[in-house]
């Protein structure tokens, strides 16, 4: 890769952040074209996504390119997207975009979106950035023309023969996962099947893949139906899984769907129809759901306001070309803002839908997702992380109460003067700035009334839930529309890991305050990974918020030996102090260092000098300090870290001590400003700029 694309890509995350969209033209005139192919950017931490996918949002990328996702990453991030959705990687689907349902095999083959190394590099790409790369796998069956697919699957035992699916049988399960929907049906029941299918996971996963979409997931059977295909495919791992289940899965549909969320997540569509007709009448649904209403746990639904189904079908039976983008955005706010489950918003290509040979294979989307409605609201969802939400829905307006947190007010049609509940009391009373609109709105114990504006839109909660990480070394600070921040960095209550005698691989932190149905945690189950801190070789984390509450450390797994407090035992009581986990489960006191720089140097010279100075003093010298220019985190070295940081105080999304703050003016003009941070990045990669990396006198 190139250092252009990596500057490009740090200056439009920040603006992107602070409301402007920054074009690689308007770009070009600051950057360096110089190969490096080990820059690497700080980046991840500063966009506040959720750390999986689940509980983060995805952006479904319908038949882009991998280098064009790759190029749109920055945007993405910016966005609040935790996860990005990519088209089927299999071969060798090229043109309309059907084609790449209808493979030739698995394996990751050259199709219409690029090739295995296109995507290798999108997965290494998007790591930067903290993105997960999810792609569209087809199982269920493969080209209609055996003749044309993998050599070893050609044989009729690899096959059904049923023939398609009567109109009367789609309630029947068998028929369901024996029938064929428009091209040959594999026998996923036959292990050989099973482990080729496996083997294109692992495959998916060695170039950097976090999740699997599989399409068509309704169709091919659960054990006891027809074999072991789903606990097979989902052994490998460190990948997240969902499936596509349209409609009615057969059998008994509850029972049905709950035995697939034993392997897998899976969409509700049903939802998503009610979605799009309360939209179409300006208004939203009456009800919450489709199966969480029906008893399946949200953190095994996926939701989406459009797919590429309701959209690339064209109208034999898509269902979603008649309505506005801005609808849509209105339907994807309503289930973007819940909790536990994830939604897909879906990019809309450009192409004539009114027949399905219009959308092609690699033609880029949409970038509607940039539309600061849909990234205040992905914001939202990331800041909200573990609160429970309550869904009300009063006169043709919704709101989404998260408990201890905001909210989420859609109207079903147009802008204007609402007042609804405060669902449960769970958004936090006060005067809030919608995040949207900018208008004022005031929440109450029993209701939430404002203006909302145009998009149809409003975001409500306290910045201070959403985190700005300085360095790795520092404790997390709260940020808020203030311009004025304590240069104090301390006062937090962390919790310690001491894992010298556990030897953990991960370490994991469950915090939680309450207990059984009352219980409110800061993220689920297995909790927040915990960063290891250089000063003190402990692992740490910040519980703000949960100072009162209770942590269960573990390695991430079900492994019940590297799980402490044990499985049904309450977790260890934080008690608002900093504690550490030691050797031996000893849970005591920690001991903060409380650092405040006043950007002065106050260190004592003991040395005795008997030389008498008569000289008159110069006040000017006196006051001047020492740093190292560059140093914008005073961690001691310059690095990409320190450009990364400037550019985040040029945006208000992060301050510096007053120390930091003259190291990072490398150019000496009084500010700290992009320009500061792109003559660090020109320094890191070897092209030195005055005395950047130099100890000086400020």
């Amino acid at each position: 890769m190139t250092l252009k694309r990596t500057m490009c890509a740090l200056l439009a995350a920040s603006l992107l952040a602070s409301g402007v969209v920054l074009t690689q033209s308007s770009a070009s005139a600051n950057t360096v074209d110089v190969e490096k192919s080990e820059v690497t950017t700080d980046l991840a931490a500063s966009y506040g996504l959720a750390s999986n996918i689940q509980d983060g949002v995805i952006l479904h990328c319908f038949d882009w390119t991998y280098n064009d996702i790759k190029d749109e990453l920055p945007n993405i991030a910016a966005a609040g997207f935790t996860s990005v959705q990519t088209s089927p990687a299999q071969p060798d689907g090229t043109g309309v975009w059907y084609w790449l349902y209808q493979p030739k095999g698995f394996y990751i083959g050259n199709n219409g979106l690029g090739t295995k190394q296109d995507l290798t590099n999108l997965c290494t790409e998007a790591e930067k950035y903290g993105v997960k790369v999810v792609v569209d796998v087809v199982a269920n069956h493969l080209n209609g023309q055996t003749s044309s697919v993998d050599p070893e699957l050609q044989d009729s035992q690899y096959w059904h023969n049923w023939g398609g699916v009567p109109d009367d049988k789609w309630g029947d399960r068998n028929w369901v996962i024996y029938g064929e929907i428009g091209m040959r049906d594999l026998a996923t029941e036959n292990t050989f099947v099973q482990q080729k299918v496996k083997s294109y996971v692992e495959e998916l996963k060695s170039v950097g893949v976090d999740g699997i979409r599989w399409d068509a997931a309704k169709h091919i059977g659960l054990p006891g139906e027809q074999g072991d295909f789903w606990p097979t495919v989902t052994s490998v791992s460190g990948l997240w899984h969902y499936g596509e289940i349209l409609d009615n899965p057969g059998g008994d549909p509850e029972s049905i769907m709950k035995q697939y969320t034993n392997y897998i997540s899976i969409t509700d569509s049903g939802y998503g129809h009610s979605l799009r007709d309360a939209a179409r009448n300006g208004s939203v649904p009456g009800g919450y759901a489709n199966w969480a209403a029906r008893g399946l746990t949200s953190d095994k639904i996926v939701y989406w306001g459009e797919s590429h189904d309701t959209w690339a079908n064209a109208y034999d039976w898509g269902y979603s070309h008649d309505m506005s983008q801005e609808q849509i955005d209105r339907c994807y706010a309503n289930v973007a803002a819940r909790a536990f489950a994830t939604s897909l918003y879906f990019s809309r290509p450009f192409s004539d839908p009114s027949a399905k040979e219009n959308t092609k294979i690699g033609a880029k989307g949409s970038t509607s997702f940039t539309n600061k409605a849909i990234a205040e609201v992905n914001k939202f969802h990331n800041a909200m992380v573990g609160k429970k939400d309550w869904y009300t829905a009063e006169n043709g307006v919704a709101s989404i109460t998260r408990q201890g947190g905001g909210a989420v007010v859609i109207k079903g049609s147009g802008g204007g003067q609402v007042t609804i509940a405060n669902g449960g009391g769970f958004a936090k009373s006060g005067t809030y700035t919608d995040a949207v609109s900018g208008n004022q709105f005031t929440i109450t114990d029993s209701t939430i009334s404002g203006n909302v504006g145009d998009s149809g839109i409003a975001v409500l909660y306290d910045g201070k839930d959403e985190p700005i990480i300085v360095s790795d070394t520092d404790t997390t600070v709260d940020h808020s529309d203030s311009d004025t921040h304590s240069d104090v960095v301390t006062g937090d209550v962390n919790i310690y890991f001491d894992n010298s005698s556990y030897n953990w691989g991960k370490v994991f932190a469950y915090v939680y305050t309450g207990d059984g149905d009352n219980a409110v945690s800061m993220a689920k189950w297995p909790g927040t990974q915990m960063t290891l801190d250089s000063k003190t070789g402990y692992y740490k984390l910040s519980v703000k918020g949960f100072e009162n509450g209770r942590a269960i450390f573990s390695d991430g797994n079900d492994d019940a030996a590297k799980r402490y407090p044990a499985d049904m035992d309450p977790g260890l009581a934080i008690g608002g102090k900093s504690k550490i986990l030691k050797a031996n489960h000893v849970w005591e006191d920690y001991k903060e260092e409380v650092t405040t720089d006043t950007g002065v140097d106050t260190s004592t010279d003991t040395t005795t000098d008997t030389t008498t100075d008569t000289s008159t003093p110069d006040t000017e010298t006196d006051t001047k300090v020492k740093v190292l220019l560059g140093d914008a985190n005073q961690d001691g070295k310059v690095s990409l870290r320190d450009a990364s940081l400037a550019l985040k105080v040029t945006v208000k999304k992060a301050t510096l001590t007053d120390k930091g703050t003259l190291a990072a003016d490398v150019d000496g003009n009084g500010n700290v400003t992009a320009a500061d941070s792109l003559a660090i990045q020109r320094f890191d990669i070897g092209i030195a700029s005055g005395d950047i990396g130099k100890t000086v006198e400020k």
